[in-house]
Protein backbone atom coordinates (compact mmCIF):
# COMPACT_ATOMS: atom_id res chain seq x y z
CA UNK A 1 0.00 0.00 0.00
CA UNK A 2 2.45 2.47 0.76
CA UNK A 3 4.47 1.71 -2.65
CA UNK A 4 1.23 2.45 -4.40
CA UNK A 5 0.81 5.41 -2.53
CA UNK A 6 4.45 7.04 -3.23
CA UNK A 7 3.71 5.94 -6.72
CA UNK A 8 0.81 7.71 -6.94
CA UNK A 9 2.79 10.87 -5.31
CA UNK A 10 5.20 10.74 -7.76
CA UNK A 11 2.48 11.17 -10.71
CA UNK A 12 1.51 14.44 -9.44
CA UNK A 13 -1.57 13.17 -7.54
CA UNK A 14 -2.84 13.85 -3.72
CA UNK A 15 -2.78 10.14 -2.75
CA UNK A 16 -4.70 10.66 0.97
CA UNK A 17 -8.04 12.54 2.19
CA UNK A 18 -8.28 16.16 0.97
CA UNK A 19 -6.98 19.00 3.02
CA UNK A 20 -9.69 21.61 3.98
CA UNK A 21 -10.13 23.61 0.52
CA UNK A 22 -10.21 20.67 -1.60
CA UNK A 23 -12.69 17.40 -1.58
CA UNK A 24 -11.94 13.95 -3.03
CA UNK A 25 -13.74 12.92 -6.23
CA UNK A 26 -14.59 9.71 -6.12
CA UNK A 27 -15.05 9.15 -9.63
CA UNK A 28 -11.25 10.18 -10.89
CA UNK A 29 -9.67 9.92 -7.65
CA UNK A 30 -8.46 13.33 -7.53
CA UNK A 31 -9.16 15.83 -5.45
CA UNK A 32 -11.03 18.72 -6.81
CA UNK A 33 -11.55 22.50 -5.39
CA UNK A 34 -14.28 22.75 -2.86
CA UNK A 35 -16.85 24.90 -4.14
CA UNK A 36 -17.31 25.95 -0.82
CA UNK A 37 -14.58 26.48 1.16
CA UNK A 38 -11.93 27.05 -1.16
CA UNK A 39 -12.91 30.37 -2.08
CA UNK A 40 -12.45 31.14 1.74
CA UNK A 41 -9.28 29.56 2.41
CA UNK A 42 -8.18 31.70 -0.54
CA UNK A 43 -9.67 34.77 1.56
CA UNK A 44 -7.73 33.58 4.68
CA UNK A 45 -4.47 33.42 2.93
CA UNK A 46 -4.76 36.90 1.14
CA UNK A 47 -6.01 38.37 4.95
CA UNK A 48 -2.89 37.12 6.29
CA UNK A 49 -0.58 38.25 3.70
CA UNK A 50 -0.94 41.61 4.48
CA UNK A 51 0.38 41.71 7.83
CA UNK A 52 -2.56 43.09 9.67
CA UNK A 53 -3.53 40.00 11.28
CA UNK A 54 -1.87 37.41 13.97
CA UNK A 55 -3.04 33.91 13.68
CA UNK A 56 -5.72 34.30 16.29
CA UNK A 57 -6.73 37.45 14.85
CA UNK A 58 -7.30 35.27 11.49
CA UNK A 59 -9.55 32.51 13.34
CA UNK A 60 -11.79 35.23 14.32
CA UNK A 61 -11.81 36.28 11.09
CA UNK A 62 -11.62 32.87 9.58
CA UNK A 63 -15.26 32.19 11.92
CA UNK A 64 -16.40 35.39 10.44
CA UNK A 65 -16.68 34.59 6.73
CA UNK A 66 -17.49 31.42 7.53
CA UNK A 67 -14.48 28.98 7.11
CA UNK A 68 -15.41 26.08 9.01
CA UNK A 69 -13.37 22.35 9.06
CA UNK A 70 -13.91 19.55 6.47
CA UNK A 71 -15.28 17.13 8.72
CA UNK A 72 -18.26 19.30 10.38
CA UNK A 73 -19.78 22.74 10.59
CA UNK A 74 -17.14 23.79 13.54
CA UNK A 75 -14.81 26.68 13.31
CA UNK A 76 -11.18 25.75 13.01
CA UNK A 77 -9.02 26.04 15.58
CA UNK A 78 -5.56 28.29 15.35
CA UNK A 79 -3.12 25.53 15.54
CA UNK A 80 -4.77 23.79 12.36
CA UNK A 81 -4.89 27.47 10.72
CA UNK A 82 -1.21 27.53 11.56
CA UNK A 83 -0.39 24.31 9.58
CA UNK A 84 -3.00 25.26 6.93
CA UNK A 85 -1.19 28.47 5.97
CA UNK A 86 2.29 26.51 5.81
CA UNK A 87 0.66 23.87 3.91
CA UNK A 88 1.98 24.33 0.35
CA UNK A 89 -0.51 21.68 -1.30
CA UNK A 90 -2.64 24.81 -2.17
CA UNK A 91 -0.15 26.41 -4.72
CA UNK A 92 0.09 23.45 -6.36
CA UNK A 93 2.95 21.77 -4.99
CA UNK A 94 2.30 18.97 -1.88
CA UNK A 95 4.65 17.61 0.54
CA UNK A 96 4.76 14.02 1.24
CA UNK A 97 7.34 11.62 2.93
CA UNK A 98 9.30 14.87 3.26
CA UNK A 99 9.58 15.31 -0.62
CA UNK A 100 8.05 18.37 -2.46
CA UNK A 101 5.81 17.25 -5.68
CA UNK A 102 4.27 18.87 -8.44
CA UNK A 103 0.50 18.14 -7.96
CA UNK A 104 -2.02 17.84 -10.91
CA UNK A 105 -4.67 19.68 -8.94
CA UNK A 106 -5.75 23.07 -9.48
CA UNK A 107 -4.17 25.78 -6.93
CA UNK A 108 -6.39 28.07 -4.89
CA UNK A 109 -3.26 30.61 -4.14
CA UNK A 110 -0.19 32.15 -6.41
CA UNK A 111 3.20 31.17 -5.37
CA UNK A 112 3.98 34.90 -4.58
CA UNK A 113 1.28 35.16 -2.44
CA UNK A 114 1.81 31.87 -0.66
CA UNK A 115 5.96 33.55 0.21
CA UNK A 116 4.38 36.71 1.40
CA UNK A 117 2.49 34.39 4.27
CA UNK A 118 5.66 32.74 5.04
CA UNK A 119 7.54 35.96 5.16
CA UNK A 120 4.87 37.35 7.53
CA UNK A 121 4.77 33.84 9.43
CA UNK A 122 8.74 34.14 10.26
CA UNK A 123 8.61 37.91 10.96
CA UNK A 124 9.55 38.29 14.62
CA UNK A 125 5.97 39.31 16.20
CA UNK A 126 6.18 42.96 17.89
CA UNK A 127 3.07 44.62 19.56
CA UNK A 128 1.05 46.02 16.63
CA UNK A 129 -2.42 44.71 17.73
CA UNK A 130 -3.70 47.21 20.80
CA UNK A 131 -6.76 48.30 21.49
CA UNK A 132 -5.58 51.78 20.26
CA UNK A 133 -3.39 51.77 16.99
CA UNK A 134 -1.57 54.77 17.11
CA UNK A 135 -0.65 56.46 13.53
CA UNK A 136 2.99 56.23 13.67
CA UNK A 137 3.56 53.52 15.49
CA UNK A 138 5.94 50.59 13.85
CA UNK A 139 7.86 52.96 11.04
CA UNK A 140 10.93 54.17 13.22
CA UNK A 141 13.17 52.59 15.79
CA UNK A 142 15.31 54.57 18.53
CA UNK A 143 18.73 56.20 16.48
CA UNK A 144 20.92 55.51 20.24
CA UNK A 145 20.27 52.10 21.43
CA UNK A 146 17.59 50.73 18.21
CA UNK A 147 14.67 49.95 20.24
CA UNK A 148 11.44 50.19 18.59
CA UNK A 149 9.81 53.70 19.25
CA UNK A 150 6.33 53.37 20.94
CA UNK A 151 3.54 55.83 21.72
CA UNK A 152 1.62 56.59 24.56
CA UNK A 153 -1.57 59.12 25.24
CA UNK A 154 -1.33 62.05 27.74
CA UNK A 155 -3.96 63.75 29.50
CA UNK A 156 -6.54 61.94 26.96
CA UNK A 157 -5.41 64.08 24.67
CA UNK A 158 -1.68 64.32 23.82
CA UNK A 159 0.34 61.76 22.21
CA UNK A 160 4.06 61.42 22.90
CA UNK A 161 6.08 59.00 21.17
CA UNK A 162 9.61 57.67 23.00
CA UNK A 163 11.85 54.86 22.90
CA UNK A 164 10.84 51.91 24.89
CA UNK A 165 13.65 52.19 26.68
CA UNK A 166 14.30 48.20 26.75
CA UNK A 167 18.20 48.25 26.63
CA UNK A 168 18.21 51.04 29.28
CA UNK A 169 17.99 54.39 29.62
CA UNK A 170 19.19 55.71 26.14
CA UNK A 171 19.10 59.63 26.60
CA UNK A 172 16.75 59.89 23.36
CA UNK A 173 13.85 62.74 24.13
CA UNK A 174 9.74 61.93 23.21
CA UNK A 175 8.11 64.21 20.33
CA UNK A 176 4.64 64.79 19.80
CA UNK A 177 2.67 62.84 17.29
CA UNK A 178 1.77 66.26 15.66
CA UNK A 179 5.42 67.57 15.65
CA UNK A 180 6.82 63.66 14.39
CA UNK A 181 4.02 64.27 10.99
CA UNK A 182 6.04 67.81 10.30
CA UNK A 183 9.44 65.85 10.18
CA UNK A 184 7.91 62.43 7.88
CA UNK A 185 6.24 65.23 5.96
CA UNK A 186 10.17 66.70 5.39
CA UNK A 187 10.75 63.65 4.33
CA UNK A 188 8.50 62.88 1.89
CA UNK A 189 9.33 66.33 0.04
CA UNK A 190 12.42 64.80 -0.09
CA UNK A 191 11.28 62.80 -3.16
CA UNK A 192 9.41 65.23 -4.90
CA UNK A 193 10.92 65.62 -8.38
CA UNK A 194 10.21 68.27 -10.97
CA UNK A 195 7.75 67.92 -13.34
CA UNK A 196 9.85 67.98 -16.50
CA UNK A 197 12.05 65.36 -14.93
CA UNK A 198 9.15 63.42 -14.27
CA UNK A 199 7.65 63.71 -17.73
CA UNK A 200 11.32 62.98 -19.70
CA UNK A 201 11.26 59.58 -17.04
CA UNK A 202 7.47 58.77 -18.22
CA UNK A 203 8.24 59.66 -22.24
CA UNK A 204 11.37 57.10 -21.32
CA UNK A 205 8.99 54.44 -19.83
CA UNK A 206 6.22 54.59 -22.34
CA UNK A 207 9.24 54.12 -25.40
CA UNK A 208 10.65 51.21 -23.38
CA UNK A 209 7.48 49.44 -23.04
CA UNK A 210 7.21 47.90 -26.73
CA UNK A 211 10.71 46.48 -26.45
CA UNK A 212 10.24 44.77 -22.73
CA UNK A 213 7.30 43.18 -23.49
CA UNK A 214 9.23 41.68 -26.60
CA UNK A 215 12.11 40.69 -24.76
CA UNK A 216 9.51 39.05 -22.00
CA UNK A 217 7.64 36.66 -24.85
CA UNK A 218 11.10 35.63 -25.88
CA UNK A 219 12.44 34.33 -22.81
CA UNK A 220 9.21 33.43 -21.53
CA UNK A 221 9.24 31.04 -24.70
CA UNK A 222 12.56 29.67 -24.19
CA UNK A 223 11.72 28.76 -20.47
CA UNK A 224 8.91 27.38 -21.46
CA UNK A 225 10.87 25.17 -23.86
CA UNK A 226 12.91 24.19 -21.15
CA UNK A 227 10.01 23.00 -19.28
CA UNK A 228 8.04 20.85 -21.87
CA UNK A 229 11.99 19.62 -22.27
CA UNK A 230 12.15 18.61 -18.66
CA UNK A 231 8.56 16.88 -18.29
CA UNK A 232 9.49 15.02 -21.76
CA UNK A 233 12.85 13.88 -19.86
CA UNK A 234 11.03 13.15 -16.43
CA UNK A 235 8.10 11.26 -18.41
CA UNK A 236 11.09 8.83 -20.04
CA UNK A 237 12.61 8.22 -16.70
CA UNK A 238 9.47 7.24 -15.01
CA UNK A 239 8.88 5.28 -17.77
CA UNK A 240 12.30 3.30 -17.38
CA UNK A 241 11.73 2.89 -13.58
CA UNK A 242 8.52 1.13 -14.00
CA UNK A 243 10.43 -0.93 -16.90
CA UNK A 244 13.14 -1.89 -14.46
CA UNK A 245 16.18 -0.43 -16.12
CA UNK A 246 17.31 1.93 -13.81
CA UNK A 247 17.28 1.47 -9.81
CA UNK A 248 15.04 3.08 -7.58
CA UNK A 249 17.57 4.39 -6.17
CA UNK A 250 18.52 6.60 -9.35
CA UNK A 251 15.41 7.25 -10.10
CA UNK A 252 15.05 9.11 -6.85
CA UNK A 253 17.87 11.19 -7.13
CA UNK A 254 17.54 12.63 -10.81
CA UNK A 255 13.82 12.83 -10.13
CA UNK A 256 14.54 15.23 -7.39
CA UNK A 257 17.19 16.89 -8.73
CA UNK A 258 14.37 17.21 -12.22
CA UNK A 259 11.63 18.64 -10.03
CA UNK A 260 13.80 21.01 -8.32
CA UNK A 261 14.56 22.23 -11.76
CA UNK A 262 11.49 22.24 -12.72
CA UNK A 263 10.09 24.50 -9.65
CA UNK A 264 12.42 26.91 -10.34
CA UNK A 265 11.60 27.65 -13.94
CA UNK A 266 7.96 27.60 -12.84
CA UNK A 267 8.53 30.41 -10.56
CA UNK A 268 10.64 32.15 -13.32
CA UNK A 269 7.41 31.47 -15.60
CA UNK A 270 4.99 32.95 -13.11
CA UNK A 271 7.33 35.81 -12.43
CA UNK A 272 7.03 36.56 -16.57
CA UNK A 273 3.31 35.89 -16.47
CA UNK A 274 2.77 39.70 -14.94
CA UNK A 275 2.74 42.01 -18.59
CA UNK A 276 5.10 44.41 -19.05
CA UNK A 277 2.19 46.99 -19.41
CA UNK A 278 1.22 46.99 -15.77
CA UNK A 279 4.66 47.45 -14.81
CA UNK A 280 4.52 50.45 -16.89
CA UNK A 281 1.43 51.27 -15.37
CA UNK A 282 3.10 50.82 -11.78
CA UNK A 283 5.99 53.21 -12.78
CA UNK A 284 3.74 55.91 -14.38
CA UNK A 285 1.36 55.99 -10.71
CA UNK A 286 5.20 56.22 -8.92
CA UNK A 287 6.05 58.79 -10.85
CA UNK A 288 2.71 60.39 -10.68
CA UNK A 289 3.20 59.96 -6.76
CA UNK A 290 6.45 61.16 -6.93
CA UNK A 291 5.47 64.94 -8.42
CA UNK A 292 3.37 65.80 -5.77
CA UNK A 293 4.03 64.02 -2.56
CA UNK A 294 4.10 66.60 -0.46
CA UNK A 295 0.94 67.57 -1.60
CA UNK A 296 -0.60 64.95 -1.31
CA UNK A 297 1.08 63.86 2.29
CA UNK A 298 -0.78 67.43 3.88
CA UNK A 299 -3.99 66.87 2.71
CA UNK A 300 -4.55 63.23 3.89
CA UNK A 301 -5.27 62.13 7.95
CA UNK A 302 -2.58 60.77 10.06
CA UNK A 303 -3.61 57.20 9.29
CA UNK A 304 -3.40 57.68 5.28
CA UNK A 305 0.14 59.47 5.95
CA UNK A 306 1.69 56.82 7.34
CA UNK A 307 0.76 54.61 4.23
CA UNK A 308 2.47 57.15 2.60
CA UNK A 309 4.81 57.20 4.76
CA UNK A 310 5.17 52.79 4.60
CA UNK A 311 5.03 53.04 0.85
CA UNK A 312 8.26 55.81 0.52
CA UNK A 313 10.05 54.86 3.81
CA UNK A 314 11.77 50.98 4.87
CA UNK A 315 13.61 52.80 7.64
CA UNK A 316 13.93 55.44 9.84
CA UNK A 317 15.61 56.18 12.74
CA UNK A 318 14.83 59.17 15.42
CA UNK A 319 17.29 60.86 17.46
CA UNK A 320 16.65 63.93 19.95
CA UNK A 321 14.34 65.60 17.36
CA UNK A 322 15.41 64.44 14.00
CA UNK A 323 14.73 61.60 11.49
CA UNK A 324 17.37 59.30 9.61
CA UNK A 325 15.23 58.21 7.04
CA UNK A 326 15.95 55.14 4.40
CA UNK A 327 13.96 55.43 1.43
CA UNK A 328 13.02 52.57 -0.31
CA UNK A 329 13.49 51.76 -4.46
CA UNK A 330 13.14 53.57 -6.28
CA UNK A 331 12.60 56.44 -3.84
CA UNK A 332 16.04 56.65 -3.37
CA UNK A 333 16.96 57.78 -6.67
CA UNK A 334 14.39 60.48 -6.54
CA UNK A 335 15.68 61.75 -2.83
CA UNK A 336 19.49 61.89 -4.32
CA UNK A 337 19.16 63.52 -7.66
CA UNK A 338 17.08 66.30 -5.43
CA UNK A 339 20.02 66.40 -3.18
CA UNK A 340 22.74 66.31 -6.06
CA UNK A 341 20.66 67.87 -8.71
CA UNK A 342 22.33 65.54 -11.24
CA UNK A 343 19.83 62.77 -12.43
CA UNK A 344 22.04 61.10 -14.50
CA UNK A 345 23.08 58.94 -12.05
CA UNK A 346 27.14 60.02 -12.18
CA UNK A 347 27.33 59.53 -15.98
CA UNK A 348 28.49 61.96 -18.47
CA UNK A 349 26.32 63.58 -21.31
CA UNK A 350 28.87 62.37 -23.36
CA UNK A 351 29.96 58.75 -22.14
CA UNK A 352 32.37 57.98 -24.95
CA UNK A 353 34.66 61.20 -24.00
CA UNK A 354 34.81 60.32 -20.28
CA UNK A 355 35.90 56.36 -19.36
CA UNK A 356 38.74 54.77 -20.93
CA UNK A 357 38.16 51.53 -23.21
CA UNK A 358 40.82 49.42 -21.65
CA UNK A 359 42.16 49.52 -18.27
CA UNK A 360 46.16 50.73 -18.23
CA UNK A 361 48.03 48.24 -15.98
CA UNK A 362 49.68 50.06 -12.81
CA UNK A 363 46.93 53.28 -13.45
CA UNK A 364 44.66 54.30 -10.39
CA UNK A 365 41.20 53.15 -10.68
CA UNK A 366 38.82 55.99 -10.05
CA UNK A 367 35.13 56.81 -11.25
CA UNK A 368 36.19 60.21 -12.00
CA UNK A 369 35.77 60.92 -16.28
CA UNK A 370 39.31 61.12 -17.58
CA UNK A 371 39.62 62.03 -21.08
CA UNK A 372 41.24 59.08 -23.56
CA UNK A 373 44.52 61.43 -25.07
CA UNK A 374 45.36 61.58 -21.26
CA UNK A 375 45.90 57.30 -20.98
CA UNK A 376 49.65 57.56 -21.83
CA UNK A 377 50.39 60.02 -18.90
CA UNK A 378 48.13 57.55 -16.70
CA UNK A 379 49.57 54.83 -17.35
CA UNK A 380 53.21 56.23 -16.61
CA UNK A 381 51.97 58.01 -13.59
CA UNK A 382 50.92 54.74 -12.35
CA UNK A 383 54.13 52.69 -13.29
CA UNK A 384 56.16 55.50 -11.66
CA UNK A 385 53.83 55.09 -8.48
CA UNK A 386 54.18 50.97 -8.59
CA UNK A 387 57.72 51.46 -8.78
CA UNK A 388 57.58 54.06 -5.31
CA UNK A 389 55.20 51.14 -3.57
CA UNK A 390 57.69 48.09 -4.39
CA UNK A 391 60.71 50.24 -3.32
CA UNK A 392 58.89 51.32 0.06
CA UNK A 393 60.65 48.87 3.21
CA UNK A 394 58.51 49.55 6.29
CA UNK A 395 61.76 49.57 8.53
CA UNK A 396 63.72 52.47 6.81
CA UNK A 397 61.62 54.46 4.77
CA UNK A 398 58.78 56.53 5.58
CA UNK A 399 55.48 55.29 4.70
CA UNK A 400 53.99 56.84 1.41
CA UNK A 401 50.80 59.02 1.45
CA UNK A 402 48.01 57.42 0.51
CA UNK A 403 47.41 59.34 -2.68
CA UNK A 404 50.52 57.70 -4.26
CA UNK A 405 49.34 53.87 -3.42
CA UNK A 406 48.12 52.52 -6.15
CA UNK A 407 45.11 50.17 -5.41
CA UNK A 408 46.15 47.02 -7.44
CA UNK A 409 46.33 43.56 -5.90
CA UNK A 410 49.58 42.47 -7.00
CA UNK A 411 51.45 45.59 -6.53
CA UNK A 412 50.45 45.48 -2.80
CA UNK A 413 51.04 41.44 -2.63
CA UNK A 414 54.66 42.18 -3.79
CA UNK A 415 54.98 45.22 -1.45
CA UNK A 416 53.88 42.82 1.61
CA UNK A 417 56.42 40.14 0.64
CA UNK A 418 59.06 42.64 0.00
CA UNK A 419 58.77 44.54 3.69
CA UNK A 420 58.29 40.87 5.40
CA UNK A 421 61.56 39.91 3.82
CA UNK A 422 63.62 42.96 4.50
CA UNK A 423 62.07 42.99 8.77
CA UNK A 424 63.19 39.96 8.84
CA UNK A 425 67.01 39.68 7.51
CA UNK A 426 69.74 39.67 10.53
CA UNK A 427 72.50 42.59 10.63
CA UNK A 428 75.10 40.17 9.86
CA UNK A 429 73.29 39.09 6.73
CA UNK A 430 73.11 42.83 5.84
CA UNK A 431 77.16 43.48 6.55
CA UNK A 432 77.94 40.32 4.35
CA UNK A 433 75.79 41.64 1.22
Amino acid sequence: MKKGLREKAAQGHWPTVAHVGYINNRQTHRIDIDPVRGPLVARVFELYATGDYSVSALRRKAREIGLTHRLGSRPMATSELHRMLQNPIYTGDFRWLSKIHRGSHTPLISHDTFERVQAVLQHKPRGRYQKRRHAFMGLMTCGRCGCQMTAEMKKGRYIYYRCTGFKGRCGNTYIREEALADLLGATVDAIQIPTEVADSLEHAVQTSQALAETERRETRDRLDKQRRALIAKLDRGYDDYLEGRISEDFWTRKSEQWEEERRALDAQLARLDQPSAALAVSGQKILELAKQAGFLYRRQDHAEQRRLVETVLSNCTFDRGSLCPTYAKPFDLFARGNETGNWRRGWDSNPRAGYPTRRFRGAPVTTTSVPLRRGRQALTAGRSRTRQTLNYNSSTSPRPPADTRVPLRRSLKNACISARQSASRTPATTSNR
